[in-house]
């Protein structure tokens, strides 16, 4: 074997000279904390320009997206803006990937909303039919306050994450495919949309959690529909019209001139606060407002961690969706720009990132859909960009907060409702995964309705096991067909009384019925027009079965003894080698089949039987 050396070039050998061997135990660093790995390396002249305008546009949306979700998770807004602030400073460190923009986000807002509903609630549950009678119940045995729980809830979320990382458990996102992820955020949309229009109606209605909750808040809805607050509703209707035709028809005259989309809910914060503050509309019209916002810088406290086993069955759906959104946007930017990202890394990351913002008054985040998207458009080329995205941020935290106290609340309230315009779009996927599977169909409806009707949590967990189950019904139920097409090789000439048939899957304990009522069919089926003669065969396109377990293997040996009683022939031809080699291997398969039985193609079978049958 010869093989034909180049000389280097110049740049051949600048390239080698620079690459210095680096330790193992650098090595390692930089495979844990990967900013050490890529900004020494840093093109200052070529990416700085495009970080500086990605981070500062993605800062201005950090403001009025933080204050928005963070009433989603039942915390007062500054606190969203905390939890984006700690969380994307400290994934900089860690993350692989370099244009999602980590912070809150609407679905892991609502899930924690949920739980804290459910688990710390503000006043206490009253135990029988009277609460004057029975004493007041906390579910975690006392009172706890909204942020002790959510910091709590974020430590447990970051240790699920961390142990996933350690196990290499990232393969089983996996296992939430596409329609699955798209039924599933389209249902906890809807629990979002509905969370929000008791602040567009400027109407006070007590929270449901379980089975039927949906239903519940409309009904009391319904009912409170003569209490709506009309100056309240005047101006949702003005911010959603306002986001939503400014997205529709402004941005994409902005986007032939610029980048950088304009700032919509950052104009629609600064409006709604003057209008306010002219107005005077908490204590004149009753319009609810953000009020007080802490100054200052947050102080670190270790998290409670007396309760964290009742909140595991939280934390594992939560860290679990976190991680999804994480790994979705960061492989779609990845597979664009031409990096790759590691789903292991990914998990230390967001884990680590969750794990140390756990000390501040937070709860946990995610990568979210919109900043990303405009994260990437505006030109970000490494995670530096978060560097000024945090200034930006912090500048907003420690000087800026006063200013925002007269915001009303359903100026936060349109722009979660406007930012869930794309995932109430994914109902238009339902016609394509009809034409093309119905097992996706299925999946998305699940995800969906069940999402819908019962909570988020629940949801997750009934569409996950539904989209395993009809991965069994695939398996168990593979096609059958005998009137195989093969385009690749024409075969007219195919000698009379022989049948091509093809198992389209693996052969194991599932589906051998299956294989063997279809084969039996093959066997005592007689052609039209013929009697049921000596020399008919029947050839199995056996290059689908990828995999044999031992009910298969005897499958195989029986549908072999049922053709001979009947005098029928049958090949089984194209078996993966590993599937042979489990035959060969087995003493009672091989000593009633013989090896002649074999061929590696069915092309290679038709040229014997042709042969056979001229001699």
């Amino acid at each position: 074997m010869f093989q034909v050396y180049q000389p280097c070039t110049t740049t051949d050998k600048e390239l080698i000279q620079s690459k210095k061997p680096t330790s193992p135990i650098r090595q390692k660093l930089q495979q844990y904390i990967p900013i050490l790995e890529w900004l020494p390396n840093y093109k200052w002249k070529e990416h700085l320009h495009g970080d500086i305008i990605a981070g500062l546009t993605v800062g201005i949306m950090h403001v009025p997206q933080g204050m928005a979700y963070a009433s989603l998770a039942g915390v007062p807004p500054v606190y969203g803006m905390y939890s984006s602030f700690f969380a994307s400073t400290v994934y900089m460190f860690f993350g692989t990937a370099r244009h999602i923009s980590i912070g809150v986000f609407a679905v892991a807002s609502m899930m924690v909303g949920a739980a804290r509903l459910r688990l710390a609630p503000d006043v206490p549950i009253p135990i029988g039919n009277s609460s004057e009678i029975d004493p007041p119940y906390y579910p975690l045995g006392e009172y706890v306050d909204p942020l002790v729980f959510t910091s709590a809830l974020t430590l447990l979320v970051g240790v699920v994450q961390i142990i996933m990382g350690v196990l290499r458990l990232g393969f089983l996102t996996t296992y939430l495919s596409d329609p699955l992820v798209s039924g599933f955020t389209t249902g906890a949309a809807v629990h979002v949309f509905t969370s929000q229009l008791n602040k567009v109606l400027g109407v006070k209605l007590p929270r449901h959690e379980g089975i039927g909750m949906i239903v519940r808040m409309y009904r009391d809805m319904i009912l409170s529909l003569g209490s709506v607050n009309f100056v309240a509703l005047g101006i949702s209707i003005f911010g959603i019209l306002f986001l939503d035709l400014g997205r529709t028809f402004i941005n994409p005259l902005v986007k032939k001139f610029s980048p950088i989309p304009p700032p919509l809910e950052l104009i629609l914060v600064i409006f709604g606060v003057i209008i306010s503050m002219i107005f005077n509309l908490d204590a004149t019209h009753h319009v609810k407002t953000v009020h007080e916002i802490p100054r200052g810088f947050p102080s670190p406290s270790i998290p409670r961690l007396n309760f964290l086993p009742v909140l595991l069955s939280d934390a594992i759906p939560i860290a679990v969706v976190c991680y999804m959104f994480v790994m979705s946007m960061g492989k779609l930017f990845a597979k664009k720009h031409k990096y790759k990202t590691d789903a292991t890394q990914e998990l230390y990351a967001i884990g680590t990132a969750s794990v140390l913002s756990s000390f501040f008054p937070v709860y946990p985040v995610g990568a979210s859909l919109s900043r990303s998207s405009v994260c990437e458009m505006s030109g970000a080329n490494t995670q530096l960009y978060t560097v000024f995205s945090s200034a930006l941020l912090l500048t907003v935290i420690v000087l800026l907060g006063p200013f925002l106290e007269p915001l009303p609340m359903c100026i936060l309230a349109c722009i979660v409702i406007v930012s869930l315009k794309s995932l109430f779009l994914q109902v238009k996927e339902l016609p394509r995964l009809y034409s093309i599977s119905k097992y996706d169909f299925a999946i998305w409806l699940v995800a969906c309705l069940s999402t819908v009707f019962t909570d988020v949590t629940t949801g997750l967990v009934i569409s996950l096991v539904s989209s395993l189950f009809t991965l069994v019904l695939r398996q168990q139920w593979p096609t059958f067909s005998n009137s195989i097409q093969h385009d690749e090789t024409p075969r007219q000439n195919i000698p009379d009384g022989v049948e091509i048939v093809r198992f389209g899957g693996s052969l194991h304990f599932a589906n051998v019925t299956l294989f063997l009522d279809k084969m039996g069919e093959s066997i005592g089926r007689v052609p039209e027009g013929e009697s049921l003669i000596e020399g008919r065969c029947i050839i199995l396109d056996g290059s689908p079965i990828a995999y044999v377990d031992t009910m298969g293997v005897d499958a195989l040996k029986d549908v072999y003894k049922d053709a001979q009683k009947t005098g029928v022939q049958i090949f089984y031809c194209g078996l993966p080698e590993d599937v042979l080699s489990v035959l060969r291997n087995d003493e009672n398969f091989s000593s009633v089949v013989p090896a002649s039985t074999f061929f590696a193609s069915i092309d290679r079978c038709l040229l014997s039987l042709v042969q056979q049958q001229s001699v």
